[in-house]
């Protein structure tokens, strides 16, 4: 090998070591959404939402997002979330099982 590869790699090992405290911060942001959403989807799986949503007609301080009473907020958080779990299994799948 040339020197030239072998910095090459000692450049992508650099990286790496970098990259590594915001890969870990990552689970524990990942953790923290789990610990956000959880009790939001289940006030959107309460029955209870839909006669909310239907009635409540005080304004909700939202600081511009969607109102949790909206019809997609809470549905397209859980989808969201939904899918970048699956994308996180399948990166962590696809690397687990390489050969």
């Amino acid at each position: 090998m040339r020197k030239e590869e072998i910095q090459n790699m000692q450049d992508r090992y650099n990286e790496w070591v970098e990259l590594l405290p915001e890969l870990e911060k990552g689970i524990e942001q990942w953790k923290k959404s789990i610990e956000l959403l959880e009790p939001l989807c289940q006030f959107y799986s309460d029955p209870k939402w839909r006669e909310l949503h239907d009635n409540f007609d005080e304004e909700l301080d939202t600081k511009g997002n969607y109102s949790v009473l909206s019809e997609d907020a809470l549905w397209n958080a859980l989808s969201d979330q939904h899918r970048l779990a699956l994308e996180w299994l399948k990166l962590s799948t696809a690397h687990i099982t390489k050969e």
